[in-house]
């Protein structure tokens, strides 16, 4: 296994890998689910960062990349840092989609929300010319962001005895995040 490795990787190093830089607007779209009903809310923002492009074949590119997010909402403002691994797939010399793992960390200190996040990213770019790029995208979040453990430790001698019901339910928020952008390839 070891093996398949160290050849996968000697075989990318190999092939032509650019460096570049990205920026766009950012609109992170937060989730909630209870017994079937489901709402949604959305801040903006803008999101710049750093990436790697490899070459594996004429038509498929690998590219992890770093992302820094900032979104904002009523004088409130939020920070992450992303990290998408994208495989692409070129249908012509220029056009591509692309889909892959996207991780995210929340920096600001949030209670009652988990830091940590996975999501399943798709999207499509053009290539303007050699070095620039347009891109969208869009990234499910496929876990549930939610400390429902933070709901079950709180004193519950000061809430009436119906509210304690609500400790049992199954409340699920995702965030999901949708992404237009231009790049700059090195």
């Amino acid at each position: 296994m070891f093996l398949i490795v160290v050849m996968v990787v000697s075989s990318m190093i190999a092939q032509e890998t650019k460096f570049g830089i990205t920026a766009g607007y950012n609109s992170l779209i937060a989730t909630a689910k209870l017994e079937g009903i489901s709402a949604s809310e959305s801040t903006s923002g803008f999101f710049v960062g750093a990436f790697v492009d490899i070459k594996a074949s004429k038509k498929f590119h690998v590219q992890p990349e770093l992302h820094y997010i900032n979104a904002s909402s009523n004088g409130e403002s939020g920070n992450m840092l992303a990290l998408p691994i994208m495989g692409k797939f070129y249908l012509s010399d220029k056009f591509n989609i692309h889909a892959g793992p996207q991780f995210d960390l929340i920096l600001d200190e949030s209670e009652g929300v988990k830091t940590f996040g996975i999501g399943l990213a798709t999207g499509m770019g053009y290539d303007i010319n050699e070095n620039f790029f347009i891109s969208g995208r869009y990234s499910l979040g496929l876990n549930n962001r939610l400390e429902t453990e933070i709901l079950a430790e709180e004193d519950v001698t000061f809430l009436a005895e119906e509210d304690v019901i609500f400790l049992d339910l199954d409340i699920k928020t995702m965030l999901n995040f949708l992404q237009f952008g231009i790049g700059y390839r090195f």
